[in-house]
């Protein structure tokens, strides 16, 4: 077995941090490629990617805070109260959280009845894309940090990104580079103890 594969496995983990650094199209497609691995093709899979780019993170958090359009930040505020007032601090706070890094990677559950599994297997399935994308990231040299958020807006994020009515937001894994100071350190390598083992 690759030693190099086995070191990929072992020392991946978070970023402390994300510089706002994005992969270029062709490497993020080539990371998610590898990611899927063979069952992309032969027998499918049970889960897909939705990229966000910081350009878009505005309407993702417009979304998310249960907005209809993105307000107009540079614009004087009326005074709202309320629910208006409630929305507004909403957008900030997921305008921060949507410009994590230089991209986001949804990740959504798309069930598929050609797959011949059971829903609850696929789910399962979609679930362990998270470490496979996180492996494949930190291989290619970039570093990630996933992520949930539950909001107001659920209805809005769906539409967002156009989730079909069987499918379902698991969470975002945002990608960027570490910040330089702590570059080294990210991609040192650590002790593993592994997992407690048991054989009968």
């Amino acid at each position: 077995m690759s030693r190099s594969f086995l070191r990929v496995l072992a020392q991946r983990r978070p970023a402390p941090g994300l510089t706002p650094d994005a992969p270029p199209r062709e490497e993020l497609e080539a990371v998610l490629r590898a990611a899927a691995g063979t069952a992309a093709a032969e027998p499918g899979l049970s889960w897909r990617v939705a990229v966000t780019t910081r350009r878009s993170a505005p309407e993702l958090a417009a979304a998310l805070a249960g907005l209809t359009r993105v307000p107009d930040m540079s614009a004087p505020f009326p005074r709202f109260k309320g629910r208006q007032l409630r929305r507004l601090a909403a957008f900030r706070g997921a305008l921060k959280w949507a410009s994590t890094g230089g991209l986001g990677c949804a990740l959504v559950f798309s069930p598929d009845d050609a797959l011949e599994l059971p829903r609850k297997d696929q789910l399962h399935a979609a679930h362990g894309a998270r470490p496979l994308l996180e492996a494949a990231f930190w291989a290619a040299g970039w570093g990630t940090v996933w992520s949930r958020r539950e909001g107001e807006g659920e209805d809005a994020v769906r539409a967002f990104y156009g989730l079909a009515e069987e499918e379902k937001l698991l969470g975002w894994l945002f990608v960027g580079r570490p910040p330089r100071a702590a570059a080294a350190e990210h991609t040192a390598t650590r002790p593993t103890p592994g997992p407690r083992i048991s054989y009968h």
